[in-house]
């Protein structure tokens, strides 16, 4: 069996050895245990209720078992099954609706113009457009107040790094900080709104909590953390990760500027090729047998997004960047099934409605200094992304 070291620094999910072990089988080992590789066993796996999320293991992997992080992460709506799933996430989708995404199209059109033009012709595109657009939206959606975004792009940014405490031992004092900051920020924002409702998310979350009274205080604080974190960290990574594929591929960014009717399509795409969940992972909550491969109750299994995302197998002509090609096999890095993410209608949005507005305005980006990445497990993005757009 092949085995992938995953949290090595210079690990990528699209090197020549992790494609030949897709070839030879559909998962890998890995330092956190089975690594699977084909888009049919992920998509199969992701549903297999004989798996959860394994909150409360994962952390203490990484040593925390009390703290911020502990309090934060293990009773996060993403980890919990069931009843308690279903409570939780009704809040969220009472307020957080198709409609919801359509009415905020014109704000990010008209975010996208404003940061367009402020786009020199060399420019650190993640300060200067990836990590504005989403905290604009986020702000507009959730009703924070736009001189916060400093503050809070350090705490929604660091929060995310939540899924790669295996890459690094010092992550967990980041992650901490930040969930400590947005755990006060919010308290905060929970008592304003409360006293001054507008039209906003976060209003229309604190009225129904008072309305009904099926969920607590934390819990609601507890949600509205991780809406934060997710609106914003890893839409900044899908949007950066878009452009570093438009720069291997500048031909694309043509096609979609003299055809901007395909970019529902180019968004599908970008997001296959290089996702901004690169991973995901389940955990066994009892003994069984997968594919003739015994997975033991308490093991993780992680899924190799990226990697999935190129099978062939699923997407016919997979390991081509093509914005013309129509995907059929869903996309994985979003989740499956009852925990499929809420959020995934407006990241889609966001791009949708912004890459058309750059390749008009814009010619093909070429990267033009030095790329700092996250690492390759869990949210995946540049830090930093010098480019220049060719005219």
């Amino acid at each position: 069996m092949p085995y992938l070291d995953v949290i090595d620094g210079d690990f990528s999910f699209t090197a020549p050895e992790v494609f030949a072990a897709q070839d030879a089988d559909w998962f890998a080992d890995s330092p956190l245990g089975m690594l699977v590789l084909r888009h049919a066993e992920a998509q199969e796996l992701l549903r297999d209720r004989r798996l959860d999320h394994g909150g409360d293991d994962y952390l203490r992997r990484s040593g925390i078992t009390a703290g911020p992080i502990h309090d934060w992460w293990v009773p996060m709506i993403v980890n919990q099954d069931g009843a308690d799933h279903r409570r939780l996430r009704g809040l969220v989708g009472r307020s957080f609706t198709p409609r919801t995404v359509d009415l905020l199209r014109p704000f990010i059109r008209a975010a996208t113009e404003e940061l367009a033009d402020g786009i020199t012709d060399e420019t650190e595109f993640v300060d200067a457009f990836a990590n504005r657009l989403p905290l604009a939206v986020m702000s507009e959606l959730l009703g924070v107040p736009a001189a916060d975004h400093d503050v809070f792009s350090v705490w929604s940014s660091d929060i995310g790094l939540i899924f790669s405490l295996a890459a690094d031992g010092a992550t967990a004092d980041r992650v901490e900080r930040a969930v400590a900051g947005l755990d006060g920020y919010i308290d905060g924002l929970i008592d304003t709104k409360a006293e001054h409702p507008a039209d906003d998310l976060i209003s229309r979350m604190v009225a129904a909590w008072r309305d009904d009274e099926t969920v607590s205080r934390p819990e609601l604080r507890n949600l509205l953390v991780t809406l934060v974190f997710g609106a914003h960290d890893n839409t900044r990574h899908q949007i950066s990760n878009a452009l570093v594929s438009f720069t291997e591929h500048p031909a694309q960014w043509t096609l979609l500027r003299d055809r901007p009717d395909l970019a529902g399509r180019a968004v599908t795409e970008t997001m296959r090729w290089r996702p901004s969940a690169n991973s995901v992972f389940r955990r066994a909550i009892t003994d069984f047998t997968y594919r003739d491969q015994p997975i033991a109750a308490g093991a993780f299994v992680t899924v190799a997004v990226q990697t999935a995302q190129r099978d062939p197998r699923a997407y016919p002509g997979g390991r081509a960047f093509d914005i013309t090609a129509v995907r059929d096999a869903p996309l994985l890095q979003f989740g499956a099934g009852p925990h499929y993410c809420l959020g995934a209608a407006l990241a889609h949005a966001q791009l949708e409605e912004a890459l058309p507005i750059l390749t008009r305005r814009f010619g093909p980006p070429a990267i033009t200094g030095k790329v700092t990445w996250r690492p390759a497990i869990g949210t995946h993005g540049p830090d930093v992304l010098p480019l220049t757009f060719q005219t």
